[in-house]
C-alpha cells in the first residue's frame, strides 16, 4: 500500500521545492544583463492552491536567504516558528524515508 502523505509533509515538500525553483531563478538573473532590475519569484507559504509571485529585487531577495526566510506573498505566512532551513531539511529527510519505503516494498524488509 502506497504512503500517504499528510498536509504538512505535502506542505514542506512544496516549500523546499519552490525555494529550489527560486534559488535557480536567482542564478539566472545574476547571469542576465537585467541584474539591477526585479524579478518574480514564487511564493513559498507551501499552500496547496498559492500560485502566488513575489516581485522582488535581487538584494531583497538576498537579504532574505540571508536571514533564513521564505518568499512569501502578502498576507501569506508559514506555520509559527518554522524557519526555511529547517523546512528544506525535513523535506529532505522525507524523501530519504520515501526512498526507503519505496525499495522495501520492491524488495521486501531489510
Amino acid at each position: 500500500m502506497p504512503h500517504q502523505w499528510s498536509d504538512e509533509d505535502k506542505r514542506t515538500f512544496k516549500t523546499a521545492a519552490l525555494a529550489e525553483v527560486n534559488s535557480h531563478i536567482l542564478e539566472a538573473a545574476q547571469e542576465s544583463s537585467a541584474v539591477t532590475g526585479d524579478w518574480e519569484f514564487f511564493c513559498e507559504c507551501g499552500q496547496p492552491d498559492c500560485r502566488e509571485l513575489v516581485t522582488l529585487s535581487l538584494p531583497e531577495y538576498a537579504s532574505l536567504r540571508e536571514r533564513g526566510e521564505p518568499v512569501l506573498a502578502p498576507s501569506h505566512r508559514l506555520p509559527p516558528g518554522t524557519r526555511l532551513p529547517m523546512l528544506i531539511d525535513a523535506a529532505q529527510e522525507l524523501l530519504v524515508q520515501a526512498k526507503r519505503r519505496a525499495r522495501q516494498t520492491h524488495t521486501g524488509p531489510a
